[in-house]
């Protein structure tokens, strides 16, 4: 027989589960259990049940639990015969634990061999048992289903049991050098004990031990300020000593975090073509960046005008020293010329984040946050990072690292000089290209012609100035005019220039050279650039530009193709095209002054109608989200389609940036729609920070045009974002504040999400009963607004309270019936949900069989609906059930899988606890299966 105290109250025998109806047949066989073979008298039980006030009947009422318990668990003893199981001892009753596989004395055995195994030194082994012992728990308290005695003795002496045995594991971790696993341990036990010096001094070591120096300072800070408040004393030696331990070795140098599953970034751009001369140039950047390393970052700033060819240096010496930074090279453009949107330093650090393999939703919100993430994550590697295009030094201070493994090349017009004072950058001013190598460069565009023609060839150079973007645009101009002699179109562009020697508003010669091949260009492809100025985000698509010229996909499409023959605009991905910050700056002035303030007006609309109808029709591939009723769209707007999901989710990636930047410059009319159709993308992929920086526009639009239902789906919409992102106290605030405005607008749907969002909230704090609360409300608001699929969520929330309190019979009747209605709607998502909550109660009764057969149908439907995350969760969730069948080959491929999938998506963490079950799983092969329940998931 089974005995499980480790959560709710739960008795399996041969397998199968035997349910305890009443709380108070639950709370008397849990003390018994707790007390660890020892009697509990009646009056013991008396005081545990009911404190001072217990009825007069306590007595019989004992006895009868008592009686009924052994009916329960002893239905084959005799009338009259005594019982084994629970004899009468004295007073009172005893549980006798031979023959009974008891979990919290299974936890204590584990917990003692895994503090054994660790005094010999054996790491592997001690986490192994640590993690067995650990995996015992189903809540973070004991009986679980019994308030009553959430403050007794016994079951509190258990809960600090647990957080020491949290406490060892992550000691151990520390010890195997996996600093980062332990501090995630560390914070685990710190969010539940705030004020918990000892825990709260391993969190600080953790911290310096995986090179998180900041954090470890400002968590020192933070716990002597609240001490201050809460208590009115200072910290204890505990935390005295971890903090001087980490003053002491700051003066050590950086230490390196433990090696970790590593993503090696290559986001370098493509080399340039047709790269001339720059030799002196090129070996003081490797001078300065490969000379011998030190604690200083090496930091190399080309500065010159714009044109010159900064970017073009930069990146081709990048790409011939690659091999000399083996941990990865980082690009990012930060635009800092853009006219419209310069990137900024938090922007900038999210995308190198990314690229260095962290997941969008671990990405912190706050920018001095993501500071101190991305030193942490490059500390001690060897990692080449190219700061392109930045307009000041405020722009790439965040971004520079702390450890000088790294070397960092910044392009910029200005000459940074602050970076060279404080930062003891090396600056490196590009000049003009030499008459020669200009020739050279001209030479290999144009051909032949240039050796025939050498005089005019020289003033064709001489009329580009030395700049290489004039000269390739001058070049291809040339080379697509081959009927042409050079001599006239040299001559041409002589005059061109002298024309707008007064007139040049970009600044430089190159003005000229642009305007010469603007007006060499076919009417539909001239009028496609000027209009290119208005665009907003950093690159465009063929249908993005149909849609801001008005004309068809094809048609726009063949404009891009000219564009790019005659280097105006540049290839940017696939189906992308963007643009040199010159030629944008060209392209807006030729915008501004030749097209009617209507034509541009009715341009951005277009364009943003565009990108509101695409991001719907997308969205709706994605969940079953409520209807939203778009303004038209303007005429000339293509519509947009897609086969599945996964081409959805493809053009919601691809246009990521633009639509963040769409939403920052739509009318404030647009702002609301825009976020609101962008959400789902968002929150499926983890984009959390950007989901809140979308909404708070929306917000801050509703507010200025006074609009109150927008006012409340904002609210809703940042509520449910702080929850994903484990900010509860902000989620339960905002969700809180939008149910209160749904009220006051009469709007029932509003109401019910706020209340499902809430069962997320309380449930993830494990204030079930609140969560239940807010569950049961939701359904009712999803019935009054006749919302069938968020009444049949609600349904299946409710099912997993249940579930989460050990209420298996009614779990199971209000999935059934959540079941019943996702299948009858085509709620596919939803389904696969309850399935999987199903599938939890299932395992947890005893019943594998059925279990596994839920968690493979909602498999399954993952996989038809491309949610590869939950997908993993669930091949997780089926392992744990094969493994307590008994049936490790089923187990170990959904782990493996999982972990796989896991680890494609960048949950590196996650995926580290999956492999661990993979390794125990091939240690234990000979093992019996220990029915240990999958981890909980939160509510759908």
């Amino acid at each position: 027989m089974q005995i499980q105290l480790l959560g709710p109250v739960r008795v399996l025998r041969g397998g199968v589960h035997i349910d305890i109806p009443t709380a108070g047949r639950r709370a008397v066989l849990g003390l018994l259990g707790l007390a660890s073979g020892r009697a509990v008298s009646r009056a013991e039980l008396i005081d545990a049940l009911w404190h001072e006030d217990p009825p007069h009947t306590a007595v019989n009422v004992i006895q009868t639990h008592v009686k009924h318990l052994r009916k329960l668990l002893e239905p084959d003893r005799p009338k009259r015969a005594p019982s084994s199981l629970l004899p009468s001892v004295g007073d009172g009753y005893g549980l006798r634990t031979a023959g009974c596989d008891i979990d919290v004395v299974s936890f204590r055995t584990g917990v003692n061999r895994a503090a054994a195994a660790r005094r010999a030194g054996d790491h592997t082994q001690a986490l192994t048992l640590f993690d067995t012992a650990l995996g015992l728990w189903r809540a973070a308290a004991p009986l679980s289903d019994v308030p009553a005695l959430a403050a007794h003795p016994s079951a509190l002496a258990l809960v600090e049991e647990r957080f020491a045995a949290l406490a060892a594991k992550g000691e151990t971790l520390l010890a195997a050098g996996a600093a980062d696993e332990a501090v995630a341990l560390f914070e685990q036990v710190a969010h539940a004990r705030p004020l918990d010096e000892s825990a709260l001094a391993r969190l600080i070591r953790g911290y310096e031990a995986a090179g998180r120096r900041a954090a470890a300072v400002s968590t020192y800070h933070e716990v002597r300020r609240r001490l201050a408040d809460e208590l009115g004393i200072g910290p204890g030696p505990d935390l005295v000593s971890a903090y001087h331990a980490l003053l002491a070795e700051e003066g050590a140098g950086p230490r390196t975090p433990r090696a970790r599953r590593w993503r090696v970034p290559a986001t370098l751009p493509g080399d340039v073509a047709d790269f001339v001369g720059r030799e002196q140039e090129l070996a003081r950047l490797g001078r300065v960046l490969l000379g011998a390393p030190g604690t200083a970052v090496p930091i190399a700033v080309v500065s010159g005008t714009a044109g010159v060819g900064k970017t073009a240096l930069a990146l081709h010496w990048s790409h011939l020293a690659r091999t000399r930074f083996p941990d990865g090279q980082l690009h990012v453009d930060l635009r800092g010329y853009d006219p419209q949107q310069p990137l900024s330093g938090g922007d900038a650090l999210a995308r190198l984040l990314s690229a260095l393999g962290l997941p969008a939703h671990e990405v912190p919100l706050e920018t001095a946050d993501r500071v101190t993430r991305y030193r942490t994550e490059v500390s001690g590697r060897r990692i080449l990072i190219v700061l392109d295009n930045a307009s000041s030094v405020d722009q790439v201070r965040p971004l520079l690292p702390g450890t000088g493994s790294c070397a960092v090349v910044v392009t910029s017009r200005d000459t940074l000089g602050e970076l060279v004072a404080r930062h003891g950058a090396r600056r490196l001013d590009l000049d003009l290209l030499p008459l020669g190598d200009s020739l050279d460069l001209l030479r290999r565009l144009i051909g032949e012609r240039i050796d025939t023609e050498p005089g005019v060839a020289e003033a064709l150079a001489a009329q580009c100035v030395g700049l290489p973007l004039a000269l390739r645009v001058a070049a291809e101009l040339a080379a697509t005019l081959r009927t042409t002699p050079l001599p006239y179109l040299v001559s041409e562009l002589a005059d061109r220039r002298r024309r707008l020697d007064m007139l040049d508003s970009v600044g430089s010669p190159v003005s000229a050279v642009f305007s010469w091949s603007y007006q060499h260009l076919p009417a539909a492809a001239a009028r496609t650039f000027r209009l290119l100025g208005l665009q907003f985000g950093p690159h465009i698509s063929p249908a993005a530009s149909a849609a801001l010229t008005g004309r068809s996909p094809e048609d726009a499409r063949a404009a891009l193709t000219l564009l790019t023959r005659a280097h105006l605009v540049h290839p940017a991905g696939p189906d992308r095209y963007g643009m040199h910050d010159l030629l944008r700056a060209y392209a807006t002035e030729l915008a501004h002054a030749d097209v009617t303030p209507a034509d541009q007006a009715g341009a951005r609309r277009r364009l943003v109608d565009y990108y509101l109808h695409t991001a719907h029709t997308a969205g709706a591939m994605l969940d079953h989200r409520d209807p939203i009723e778009l303004p038209p769209a303007a005429p000339g707007v293509p519509a947009a389609a897609f086969a599945d999901r996964d081409s959805a989710l493809r053009w919601f990636a691809s246009e990521h940036q633009t639509l963040l930047a769409a939403v920052d410059s739509a009318p404030d009319t647009h702002v609301g729609y825009l976020a609101r159709t962008v959400s789902a993308y968002l929150e499926q992929r983890g984009h959390w920070p950007d989901w809140v920086t979308t909404q708070l526009a929306a917000l801050a639009a509703a507010q200025r045009l006074g609009d109150r239902p927008g006012i409340a789906a904002a609210h809703l919409e940042l509520g449910r974002a702080h929850a994903r992102m484990g900010r509860y106290a902000e989620a339960d605030r905002l969700l809180g504040r939008a149910v209160s405005l749904f009220e006051e607008l009469g709007d029932p749907l509003g109401q019910a999400h706020g209340h499902n969002n809430l069962t997320l909230v309380f449930e993830r704090q494990l204030d079930l009963p609140r969560a239940l609360e807010h569950a049961t409300l939701a359904l009712a608001k999803y019935r009054a607004a006749g919302n069938r699929v968020g009444e049949a969520r609600a349904l299946n929330n409710m099912g997993w309270c249940h579930t989460r309190l050990g209420r298996y019979a009614e779990a199971v009747a209000h999935c059934e019936r959540a079941l019943a209605r996702q299948r009858e709607i085509g709620d596919r998502s939803g389904e696969s949900a309850t399935l999987d909550t199903l599938g939890f109660v299932h395992h947890n009764v005893g019943r594998h069989r059925q279990a596994i057969g839920c968690y493979e149908r909602a498999r399954d439907l993952y996989r038809e609906c491309g949610d590869r995350f939950n997908e993993a969760s669930l091949l997780t969730h089926l392992g744990d059930t094969a493994r307590a069948a008994g049936e490790p080959g089923t187990a170990g491929e959904a782990w493996r899988n999982a972990r796989d999938i896991l680890t494609e998506l960048g949950h590196t963490a996650t995926a580290d606890e999956v492999a661990a079950k993979l390794a125990a799983l091939g240690a234990a092969a000979v093992r019996p299966a220990d029915g240990s329940a999958p981890r909980p998931r939160r509510p759908a």
